[in-house]
């Protein structure tokens, strides 16, 4: 038998994907898959006799295929190997498929474990503030016509930051919330402020001095910047959560600049939801600082703020086209193939990219920091941005199906807490279920109920101790839900 060219084992994996050759591979390997996913060079080949299901991935669409195939084990992503097989042309882009969308799905099934809970109690909290205060429609395009700069957190912000501060009153500011501390130090307060992350708390990244105009936020940014700025209550966007999904059922619609991947790239969405054309970009850089790879925010940027992140300077970077280099390490992988993509079918504005470093955007135009320059518009800034309305109230009904769902939830909290004491673990996931499949109640619990609702497929793992843990989580969550 012939070894694999790549043999990645994922602790615990029920399933695999072979890519290349299925017969020259020792079945040894494969007798503890429950299921196999196969990618062949010859199309007319046959998999040898095996003990496990194999199912043909599917060259036109691999990434349908593998997303498919990552449903039968939702708490393990498969196991993976490349043989000799799939040294032809054809294997490439089946290849970069299936790291694409692993990488994807562990991404977010880690990010749902770490932080689901964290999540949906920020959503809770939030909730009366979001019916009452979403981004009126108003907004789009108010701003049309008026030149923009977008300030993210990079490190090439440490060189660029005196540049856009020499021309603040020339266009419209929009910055990320680890960016407003360098934009403070340079006398700059930003127009825009953006917070769509769950860990971001507002003391750790608000100025004492030139605090930003507005707020812009999201349902699962902490409850704190409510009150942060008592002259200016935030304005919030709709995210990618199943709450935010059901309230826009209830008539809460959605706003129609929703979250994107980051704060800074929300940010660039605002601009251009908003009108502004040109816009400047400024410290979205997406790769570490190309000096020390353990760097990847510009210098006022609170550290603190990073520690729960999953990147760890340790590990070697994806390389990704750079500006100034053929590849620079990217740590945030799936934030720049987003943006990127983005950015390169956008047509009718012009986007231009103020940095000395960092990773390549198609769709914009690069400029060297020290060739950056930018007229003064025809209308003062001030003008139009007085005229940005404040978001009303609305549908006070949504708040009685909320209370009517809440009451569900805790009522069924006793009886949870008797199975887990009766029965352990399998109880306890069995008297979840019809919490978690309720048609009001699992979109109320939202990304607390995507954290849990892996566990409660059999086999049932995890010991009491973890189990408890969950369910004191629960508690929380209706302890915020209102009487």
């Amino acid at each position: 038998m012939i070894p694999p060219i790549v043999e990645n084992l994922y602790p615990g994996a029920t399933t695999c994907i072979v890519i290349g050759d299925l017969a020259g591979l020792d079945p040894a390997r494969l007798h503890s898959f429950r299921y196999l996913l196969w990618w062949r060079e010859d199309e007319s080949a046959m998999a040898p006799p095996l003990e496990s299901p194999v199912e043909i991935l599917d060259s036109a669409t691999p990434d349908v295929a593998v997303e498919r195939f990552l449903r039968r084990d939702p708490r393990h992503l498969p196991s993976l190997y490349v043989t000799e097989g799939a040294a032809g042309e054809r294997a490439g882009p089946v290849i970069e498929a299936v790291h694409r969308v692993l990488e994807s799905a562990h991404r977010t099934r880690l990010t749902r474990q770490k932080d689901g809970f964290t999540w949906q109690k920020h959503i809770l909290r939030n909730a009366p503030a979001y019916l009452r205060q979403r981004l009126p429609e108003s907004w789009a395009g108010a701003l049309r016509g008026l030149p923009a700069f977008v300030c993210g957190a990079g490190p090439s912000l440490d060189v660029s930051v005196s540049n856009l501060a020499g021309a603040a009153d020339r266009a419209v500011i929009f910055a990320s919330d680890s960016a407003l501390r360098a934009l403070a130090r340079h006398g700059v307060a930003a127009d825009f402020a953006v917070s769509i992350d769950a860990a971001k708390v507002p003391e750790k990244c608000l100025p004492a001095k030139h605090s930003p105009a507005r707020l812009v936020v999201a349902s699962i940014s902490p409850p704190g910047w409510q009150t942060a700025l008592p002259s200016a209550p935030p304005v919030f966007i709709s995210g990618r959560q199943i709450t935010d999904d059901w309230f826009a059922a209830l008539g809460a619609s959605r706003t129609t600049l929703a979250a994107a991947e980051s704060c800074g790239s929300t940010a660039l969405e605002l601009a251009h939801h908003l009108g502004c054309d040109p816009i400047y970009l400024f410290g979205l850089d997406l790769a570490v600082d190309s000096t020390d790879q353990a760097r990847r925010h510009q210098r006022d940027a609170d550290p603190a703020l990073y520690v729960q992140s999953l990147y760890d300077p340790a590990v070697s970077l994806p390389r990704v086209p750079g500006n100034y280099a053929p590849a620079v390490p990217c740590f945030a992988l799936g934030d720049w193939r987003e943006l990127d993509t983005r950015l390169a079918g956008r047509v009718g504005s012009k986007i231009f990219n103020v940095t000395d470093r960092g990773a390549r955007l198609r769709g914009t135009t690069l400029i060297h920091p020290d060739d950056f320059s930018v007229q003064a518009p025809v209308q003062p800034k001030t003008a139009p941005l007085s005229l940005l309305d404040r978001p009303s109230a609305e549908l006070p009904g949504v708040a009685t199906r909320i209370r009517t769902a809440g009451e569900q939830c805790r009522t069924a909290l006793p009886s949870l807490r008797d199975a887990l004491a009766r029965g352990g673990p399998p109880a306890l996931a069995s008297a979840f279920v019809p919490l978690m499949v309720g048609p009001d109640t699992g979109r109320l619990l939202g990304a607390f109920g995507l954290k849990l609702m892996p566990h409660l497929v059999p086999p049932i793992e995890g010991d009491a101790t973890f189990w408890k843990t969950l369910l004191a989580e629960y508690g929380e969550l209706c302890a915020l839900l209102p009487d």
